[in-house]
């Protein structure tokens, strides 16, 4: 049964994210069910979630798809296309003009089937950082539309530049004109020791910097993309928000 997400469904849902090796904590849960009330899904059976998606939407200019997991043992019953369908209903609700999504090479059949194409890599790095100073995050608003296509100031203002995770703490977003900026950013991002690092290749200068840092390649995604082509920048986007915001 498909059925709209609560808080009350967060046991479920950390379980599904766990059982993925996926990153994410109660509070990234709560964020997402915050943010997009409207916007999260799942499937109901047994008495508990066994699968998910969410969307996060950016006005009507893009939407991002985000969470499509399954547990393993429900799998291959169609629950993610039957997800990912509701997903795309909720976006043509909305008038979203293009809907965007960072795919695993499980979920990309999935996608291309509903239309999604390829856009670029985009590479979760692993690394440590060093104790430093923290600074709290100033944002350009203005340069992160710019550099993402769209208007994210909704979640930036929750997100910051780095946040705890289940399993290392997390970089990012950061967006920013130079490379000297954004290592700034990231060493005074208040997090260090072990972290993820969610990197664009389409951006080499990240790459780069990642790799001074001494944060090295993990895990590979697609980028994908169902609609018009989004004016971004991504020579600005040092750090990825999350798979599950873009």
């Amino acid at each position: 049964m498909l059925v709209a997400l609560a808080p009350s469904c967060l046991p479920d849902l950390l379980r599904l994210s766990t059982a993925a090796g996926w990153n994410q904590t109660a509070a990234d849960w709560l964020r997402l069910l915050e943010l997009e009330p409207d916007g999260c899904f799942g499937v109901q059976q047994d008495g508990r979630i066994v699968a998910s998606a969410t969307v996060v939407t950016y006005g009507s200019a893009l939407a991002w798809i985000g969470m499509v997991l399954t547990l393993p043992e429900y799998r291959g019953r169609g629950y993610a296309t039957l997800l990912m369908e509701r997903c795309l209903r909720c976006c043509e609700e909305r008038g979203v003009v293009t809907v965007r999504l960072d795919a695993t090479e499980m979920g990309r059949p999935v996608y291309a089937r509903l239309g999604f194409v390829d856009e670029y890599e985009v590479q979760r790095r692993a690394g440590q950082l060093p104790p430093a100073e923290p600074r709290p995050p100033v944002f350009d608003f203005e340069l992160d539309r710019l550099a993402f296509g769209a208007d994210r100031r909704r979640l930036l203002e929750k997100t910051g530049c780095a946040r705890p995770g289940r399993v290392a703490s997390y970089i990012g977003p950061v967006t920013a004109r130079t490379p000297e900026e954004a290592r700034e950013i990231v060493l005074h991002c208040g997090v260090s020791g072990a972290c993820f690092w969610d990197v664009p290749a389409a951006n080499p200068a990240a790459l780069e910097l990642s790799a001074s840092l001494g944060f090295a390649p993990v895990r590979r995604l697609i980028r994908m993309r169902r609609g018009s082509a989004v004016a971004e920048h991504p020579e600005h986007v040092f750090a990825l928000a999350g798979f599950e915001y873009g």
